[in-house]
């Protein structure tokens, strides 16, 4: 249960937006069906899919649609998922809005335990923890320890996204109207494009708890394709210089670290882009911001056996994922 009942019986605005999720869809709808908060508004904004997913969603709303449990199914052109998730945003009636993508789903008291962090009226947006999950076999896939840094969070977000993905958030409605919607131009880490304004103007506050599965499958990610990620760490760092100028010289090192650090790791990842590059970008973070242990993880992992890189990571993770010697992606 929330701690305090101030904010109990607020509609809830629950956005997923969707494309071509016909095999994934039904488990993210149920799991917002499952919540043990009432009421929810579900909005489903299906960017235009040329698979099943519309026929799917809609024979779930007939089924599932009640006085305290709405459903409202929108179709568009295809425009990506920026402008789907703005597109649920400006369709929603809730105090709140949540957001959810389509292949991920929610444990039942996600917004329970979220909706009392907002007794805070400073506080904008609350965010929780996520269990990486595969798809296929339900195993878990990486450790969920982890630290959940909250409070006036702008320093830290600009060195590097600290907090979570969009499925793992909550926000106040009139908070876009001050900070503004998803950037339509990225396309990818619009989430922390978002949580960087977020941090501008509010607190964040967090649930210490992975209240979020995300599902690894076969299909699309806008992760698997390295040119878009690199793209968008680099829009992003030139949109918020500004903010970096007025920040401490150390603050702006280590955003400057953690962003060769993050090319080095896509760098080394990806086939199709130069491996020597990825080792540049590693050594560069190391030089500019020594004092972080995270650099030095990205650099030395370069040189391990994949196998035994990532077994390394998920046990030392295990042990020390909520301190300041955890090994982070971002």
């Amino acid at each position: 249960m929330a701690k305090n009942i101030t904010h109990m019986n607020d509609l809830i605005s629950v956005v997923i937006p969707t494309y071509n999720r016909a095999s994934l869809i039904t488990d993210a709808l149920e799991s917002v069906y499952a919540q043990n908060y009432r009421p929810i508004e579900l909005i489903v904004v299906d960017d235009g899919s040329t698979d099943e997913t519309e026929t799917i969603v809609k024979q779930w709303k007939a089924i599932h649609t009640n006085d305290n449990f709405e459903v409202q199914f929108i179709r568009q052109q295809n425009q990506g998922g920026n402008p789907a998730r703005n597109n649920g945003i400006e369709h929603a009636c809730g105090k709140y809005i949540a957001f959810l993508d389509s292949d991920d789903a929610w444990h039942p008291e996600k917004l329970t335990k979220q909706l009392s962090c907002f007794d805070d009226p400073e506080v904008g947006g609350v965010y929780c923890g996520v269990q990486h999950m595969d798809f296929t076999t339900g195993k878990t896939l990486e450790p969920n320890k982890r630290s959940y840094p909250e409070g006036w969070l702008l320093r830290s977000i600009l060195i590097r996204d600290i907090t979570a993905q969009t499925s793992a958030y909550i926000i106040r409605k009139d908070v876009f109207k001050k900070v503004g919607q998803f950037d339509i131009t990225l396309q990818a880490r619009q989430d922390w494009d978002m949580w960087i304004r977020l941090a501008s103007g509010f607190k964040i506050a967090a649930v210490s708890e992975a209240l979020v599965n995300f599902r690894e499958h076969t299909g699309i990610r806008t992760a698997s394709d390295p040119m878009k990620e690199i793209s968008a760490y680099r829009t992003i760092r030139k949109k918020y210089a500004h903010l970096l100028k007025q920040a401490s010289l150390s603050c702006r090192l280590q955003a400057r670290s953690s962003y060769w650090k993050r090319m080095g790791r896509v760098h080394y990842k990806h086939n199709s882009l130069k491996t020597s590059k990825g080792y540049l970008y590693a050594c560069g973070a190391i030089l500019v911001w020594p004092l972080d242990f995270d650099a030095w993880a990205a650099g030395l992992g370069m040189l391990l056996p994949k196998n035994f890189r990532q077994n390394l990571h998920r046990v030392w993770n295990t042990i020390f994922g909520a301190t300041p010697f955890a090994i982070r992606s971002h």
